[in-house]
Formats: C-alpha cells, sequence, structure tokens
C-alpha cells in the first residue's frame, strides 16, 4: 500500500512517454528492469477441461500483458522473480510502478478512455476501486472456469482474511468481484517499548499510572503520554517526541488517520450505510453531529502535543521519522515494520520497538455511554482485469492475477522484501508462526499478533467508505481536518464545515 522496499528498483514514466514508446517499443531502465512499452500481444493455444494442468497454464504463451502497480512490496518482488511466472506460463508481463496517486491518474485516464493499454491494474479499494468499479472485469466468470489453472484453494471469502475480499473486491452490490487480494497493510501501533520501560517510573510519578501500552490503552493515554515525551524532550534533546499524526498532502491518508480516531469513538461512521459495500448514494452525512464535534476535540488535542512537523508528515514522512528516533509512537501499517527492523536505515530496531492494536475509544470523549474499540483500518490492494481488454487478454490477465495472489507467492513476497499476506494458509505454515517472535527473518511477521489475531476482527475493524466520489470526499475530509488542527477552524467548525461540502457534494 504505502512501503517502498529499501533499494527498490522503479522509475516514474509519463503516460505521453508511454504512449510515445507504444507498439512495443522498450526503454532500460536499469540492470534487472523490465523492458516498458504499451503493446500487448495475445497469443491463443486452445484448451479444454480436461486438459493437462500444464496446458492450461501455457495456452497463453507467447503472449504480453501490462500491470500498473502501486510501488508496493509485492509488486516489486515479483517484478524480481517475473522469471518464475514467464517460465510456467510463457506469458511476459511488463510492471509499471509509481506512487499511489499517480497510477491513480494513469489508471483513471486509461478506464475511462476504453483503450486497455493497462490489462491488469492495482485496485486499492478506495482510491482507485471505488470510482472505477464498474470499469473492472467480474473476476467470477473466471474463477469458476475449469479450461483455466484455477487455484486448488479457490478464491471465496474463506480462503482471504476476514473482509480482505470485500474490501478490495465488492462495491456498492453483491455479486461481481471486480479484485482479488493482493496486498494489505493494517493499523496498529508502533512504539519504542525501551522508551517506555526506561521513562515509566518518571511518567507514573506525574500521571499515577504506568506507561504501557495494552489492549485497553485510550487516545486519552496517548494524549498523555505524548504530552510527556514532549516535556522530557524540552528538558533533553535526546529523547523524542511522543507522536506524530498523518497529515500532509494526500487526501486518503489524512481521512484514514481521522477515520480511526473517530471510529474508536461508539464506531462513528461518516455516513448510515452499509460500510463493506459503500453507496452511490450515501444521503446525509454525520459530520456535525455531536459525537463528531467531541472525537474532533480529542483529535486536536493529541495533535496539540504531537510532533512539531505534524502538518506536514504523511504516512511515509511520519515513518521515516519515526525510523530516525524523532518520535516514540506512531499509528503505522503494518507493512512497515520491514522497514523500521532493518539496523542500517533505523534506529528503533533491534528490539527496541514493540506492536500492539490501535488505541481504544474514551469513554469521556463520547457523548453518551456506549462502546469504545481499538479501531483499525486498513488499505487492501487488490489485483482487478481492465473490462475493455479482450476477452483472450482477460483471461491472460487472470492467469498472473490468480498466480500472483496465490500462497506461494506471497510466501515467497514474505519471505523476500517483507509483504503482508492476504491468504490464511500463508499464517498457518511453521516457518511463518515461527517468525513472529525475535530473532526473525521475517520482520513483518512481528506485528501479525496486533493485526492479523486481533485488530482486523469485529468490532474493531472500519472499512468505508466506499463512494464514487472518493477522490473529493478524502480531500474535503483533509482540508476540514487540517483547519481545526492549525487552529483555523474550531472542532465544532471543522465538523460542520465537512458536512456541509459533504452534503452539496451529494445533493443532500
Amino acid at each position: 500500500m504505502f512501503y517502498v522496499p529499501k533499494k527498490a528498483l522503479y522509475k516514474t514514466i509519463s503516460r505521453r512517454k508511454f504512449l510515445e514508446l507504444g507498439g512495443g517499443t522498450a526503454v532500460a531502465l536499469g540492470a534487472g528492469s523490465l523492458a516498458v512499452g504499451l503493446g500487448s500481444v495475445i497469443t491463443k493455444h486452445p484448451v479444454h477441461a480436461a486438459s493437462s494442468m500444464d496446458a492450461k497454464w501455457r495456452q497463453y504463451e507467447g503472449s504480453k500483458l501490462v500491470f500498473m502497480s502501486e510501488n508496493t512490496p509485492p509488486s516489486f518482488a515479483i517484478r524480481d522473480n517475473i522469471k518464475s511466472f514467464y517460465d510456467l506460463t510463457g506469458i511476459e508481463v511488463e510492471i509499471l510502478t509509481d506512487g499511489l496517486p499517480t497510477v491513480q491518474q494513469k489508471v483513471g485516464i486509461d478506464l475511462r478512455s476504453g483503450q486497455a493499454d493497462y490489462q491488469l491494474n492495482y485496485v486499492q479499494d478506495k482510491p482507485i476501486g471505488s470510482p472505477f468499479a464498474d470499469f473492472y472485469a467480474d473476476l467470477n466468470q473466471f474463477s469458476m472456469d475449469d479450461t483455466l489453472p484455477l487455484d486448488p484453494q479457490g478464491y471465496g471469502d474463506n480462503v482471504w482474511f476476514e473482509n480482505y475480499l470485500d474490501a478490495c473486491g465488492v462495491y456498492y452490490e453483491r455479486g461481481p468481484i471486480r479484485a482479488f487480494p493482493y496486498d494489505c497493510a493494517v493499523s496498529c501501533t508502533f512504539y519504542r517499548q525501551d522508551l517506555f520501560e526506561k521513562l515509566s517510573k518518571d511518567f507514573e510519578a506525574d500521571y499515577g499510572y504506568r506507561m504501557e501500552f495494552t489492549d485497553d490503552t485510550t487516545y486519552k493515554n496517548m494524549v498523555d503520554f505524548s504530552a510527556f515525551f514532549k516535556m522530557m524532550h524540552e528538558r533533553d534533546a535526546s529523547i523524542p517526541y511522543g507522536y506524530g499524526q498523518h497529515h500532509g498532502s494526500f487526501g486518503w491518508t489524512t481521512q484514514l488517520d481521522i477515520q480511526r480516531h473517530m471510529y474508536a469513538q461508539n464506531q462513528w461512521l461518516d455516513f448510515a450505510v452499509d460500510d463493506t459495500l459503500g453507496s452511490r448514494n450515501p444521503g446525509p452525512s454525520n459530520w456535525g453531529d455531536a459525537q463528531s464535534v467531541k472525537s474532533m476535540e480529542g483529535y486536536k488535542a493529541l495533535a496539540d502535543v504531537s510532533h512539531p512537523d505534524n502538518l506536514t508528515n504523511g504516512t511515509l514522512e511520519l515513518n521515516t521519522v519515526y525510523a530516525a528516533g524523532g518520535v516514540a509512537m506512531q499509528i503505522q501499517y503494518h507493512e512497515f515494520a520491514a522497514s523500521v527492523e532493518d539496523a542500517e536505515q533505523s534506529v528503533a530496531a533491534g528490539g527496541k520497538t514493540a506492536y500492539a492494536m490501535g488505541p481504544k475509544g474514551e469513554q469521556s470523549w463520547n457523548v453518551a455511554t456506549s462502546n469504545v474499540v481499538n479501531a483499525t483500518n486498513c488499505g487492501i490492494g487488490g489485483i482487478g482485469i481492465n473490462a475493455d481488454a479482450s476477452m483472450d487478454l482477460q483471461r491472460a490477465a487472470f492467469i498472473f492475477a490468480s498466480w500472483a495472489c496465490s500462497h506461494e507467492t506471497q510466501l515467497m513476497v514474505l519471505k523476500g522484501v517483507g509483504g503482508t499476506p492476504t491468504r490464511k494458509t500463508v499464517l498457518e505454515l511453521p516457518e511463518v508462526k515461527a517468525a513472529r517472535n525475535r530473532p526473525t527473518s521475517m520482520p513483518n511477521a512481528l506485528t501479525f499478533e496486533a493485526v492479523y489475531d486481533k485488530g482486523i476482527h469485529s468490532p474493531n475493524m472500519v472499512l468505508g467508505p466506499k463512494l464514487p466520489k472518493a477522490s473529493e470526499y478524502h480531500e474535503i475530509v483533509r482540508v476540514g481536518t487540517q483547519q481545526c488542527i492549525s487552529g483555523e477552524l474550531s472542532a465544532q467548525e471543522a465538523c460542520e464545515s465537512i458536512g456541509d461540502e459533504l452534503n452539496a457534494m451529494h445533493g443532500v
């Protein structure tokens, strides 16, 4: 979703440049890279249900596909090992990677044009899947076709982790599946356990309770922890600030941060719609109600004691600050553990970082006695197929999508660059179970208790909202939230402003 592996090999290429290169023309991106071009090729060798599995894998031998993806660990790992897919199928796959905002733009242009230059797309659930769901093929037509090399585990809800298939593959209605879970980034707490242990007595002397992270740690405790670290930093600059929120200029990641905080209080949602399906017409927004204002006041209180660059640190920047020793806590996405645990680029490696669920909601921040949860949210990146591609290109693309989301490929990614599995069976392997404990050769596995065992399960997980105007929604929430954080608007004014703009956008 967000983490760019160390020494990742990719290069930004404009759509205009791609068009200039078309017809299969190639340019070298550097040692170990794949050729780049927009010319797809399809070569067909007919098979039948009774054909051998080898024949089914190789029925499109000699074909060429293009996959446009965000620069995430699976895409880098698969590109580095693409020869294994080519040897299995005879299909060439060009994997083009870029940052998510750019991928969203390029994919959107291609989908709306009907050209299908990119037969395979990285379908991040809200930024790409929500606005473009209707442009993707229904994968059900392939997942039950016995002339294709189907995964022996299948593709149903039960083979993926809870809610994953719904998150990236289901939009606005039950039935069609627009993408398979390809990678995931689930929120959890990263904190400097070494500093918590070192400074807990000083904290307890001031606040009357131990400074520790448990499943019952609340957002109000986070305010206390952050205020304490800020005070200690002012006394001794070698002690980091306590916390940093996700802000910056990319609307989605700011929205995810405030959404998580708001949901922790009484499982509050932006709209009264099905959080799994989303809605094309969500109706009036809940922004501006008493609970949203109370929760925003708590969010502002946490911002006031956070890192001084709080408003400028997006997700990638915040992880860099944490790895450099600038903050003692971050709520981050679990794919980032691989970089945090890399001693060559992180001072928080080597057993200094511990992982926990997100903080629990604070009862005193609720407008009435109600539920508080350890709010967890995510980005589930799917892999989808452009419905405007020819049927044979779609079938060839399905072969790649199925292989890319298979148990074997996900294990390869986890062991190689620290991916985050979406198939349950990967976590059942003895070597992956052992990797949950230090020392480990799979650092992302250190987060698996907080994420897979606890965070993703009801009532903690919040998925939505999925909206056709997802980008506009994210930007409205980002601007309003940051206006409150900066002091430009009060919590009530910010919540009412967000609500008014969302209602106007949906014609309410």
